[in-house]
């Protein structure tokens, strides 16, 4: 293959038409209207642009997801793990022996989503 053959110069590739955005909005703030914005936009927990165009496009933000909301659905995927070595465990060994951890977990469970 020469180099006539392959011209893929690399880089990130062209954005399909109509899809890219070109049009901008812009507006201008006092100070307090600036800070009450930005204020807005990090308890969204979004970039600026994003929060815009979604309220711009939709009337309303919806809130990224916290740390804490993040942390509490690792807890449960982990959970979601122990229930598959338990579950496990249970066909190796009799439900019966099994019945107490697995409704333990089904209690965490049951803790974690409502925190969510």
């Amino acid at each position: 293959m020469t180099y006539q053959e392959n011209k893929n110069k690399g880089g990130r590739p062209k954005t399909v038409k109509g899809k890219a955005r070109t049009k901008t909005i812009s507006t201008r703030l006092t100070l307090a209207e600036w800070k009450a914005v930005m204020r807005r936009i990090a308890d969204a927990g979004k970039k600026p642009s994003h929060f815009l165009r979604e309220l711009l496009l939709y009337g309303k933000v919806v809130a990224a997801r916290t740390q804490e909301d993040r942390q509490q659905i690792r807890m449960l995927e982990g959970g979601c793990n122990n229930l598959n070595q338990l579950a496990k465990m249970a066909h190796q060994q009799g439900f019966p022996g099994t019945k107490s951890k697995i409704m333990d977990l089904l209690d965490e469970f049951n803790k974690i989503i409502t925190r969510i």
